[in-house]
């Protein structure tokens, strides 16, 4: 039987998950002041990692953090290699990222320096499964997203985004698409949102406010390939939304997936499982050669 432990990796040590390894003055705990990062690992190795590692700098750069000088594409992969095989996990799996300042002061913090986590875990289906059965969503009106300089990280302050799932869960939708301040679309609870119309691929630029996703820059690259037109600089209004003709949403752990539903609008999921079947040949070529699907 498969060891049940699981560990955590802490600025270079391992704990188990289910020891005390930071302090109530741990400024992630305290303030919010973090950020992660959510990678899928395959084979433990870290998917598209260069790209997360360049968001992880610029997340740094905006909060003020001084990004440490090992954190380099080799160091964070070799880690998270290592994390993997910690946790005895060697087909797909989520990985989390944490960076937070280092504890010192109140919301004046005494330093810029940081300490970062892994955490590790495996995950039911491997590579990015296209949902079958398309998810029913709605719009989440009660918080709006303000559009600022934090907007596009991954913060650890995520009120907004839990007050979203509680009513997702509360209304039985399988995700909820987010307002921002202009009454706006603008994403869903954990990733970006893309709509098709015709050959226009429609997603909400950065600048509304929405996460500056991995699998979002990833999707925007190979959509040319099948012949769709990207268009990310342009707002996108609720009610637009109910006249397009599929509606999808990505995240770098999950890839695609097939949204059916707004209230009474129903959609049809073509385009986004062909561009699925691309992400894959993609990102796991071994696996996802011709002829082969996985």
């Amino acid at each position: 039987m498969r060891d049940k432990r699981n560990y955590i990796w802490l600025n270079g040590d391992f704990f188990r998950d289910d020891s005390p390894v930071i302090g109530l003055d741990n400024r992630a705990f305290a303030y919010g002041d973090g950020f992660f990062e959510s990678i899928h690992a395959y084979g433990t190795e870290g998917k598209h990692l260069q790209l997360h590692l360049n968001r992880m700098i610029k997340s740094m750069e905006i909060l003020g953090m001084t990004p440490p000088p090992f954190l380099t594409f080799n160091f964070l992969a070799n880690e998270i290699q290592r994390t993997l095989n910690k946790n005895r996990i060697f087909n797909s799996a989520r990985v989390r990222v944490t960076v937070f300042r280092n504890s010192g002061g109140l919301y004046a913090p005494n330093n810029n320096s940081v300490g970062i986590s892994i955490q590790t875990q495996e995950l039911d289906q491997n590579f990015y499964e296209y949902n079958s059965k398309g998810l029913v969503v709605d719009f989440y009106t009660d918080i709006r997203k303000p559009i600022n300089l934090l907007s596009p990280i991954k913060s650890c302050n995520a009120l907004l985004f839990v007050m979203a799932g509680q009513f997702m869960q509360q209304n039985n939708l399988d995700d909820c698409i987010l307002i921002n301040d202009q009454n706006r679309a603008v994403e869903a609870t954990s990733s970006n949102l893309f709509a098709l119309k015709g050959n226009n691929l429609i997603t909400p630029p950065v600048s509304e406010g929405c996460v500056a996703g991995v699998m979002r820059s990833i999707v925007i690259n190979i959509a040319p390939t099948l012949g769709l037109k990207v268009i990310d600089s342009h707002p996108l209004d609720p009610s637009t939304l109910l006249t397009m003709d599929e509606l999808f949403l990505t995240n770098a752990v999950k890839g695609i997936q097939w949204i059916v539903g707004i209230k009474t609008r129903r959609y049809f999921g073509t385009v986004s499982k062909k561009l699925s079947k691309e992400l894959n040949k993609l990102t796991f070529p071994n696996q996802f050669s011709d002829g082969f699907s996985g």
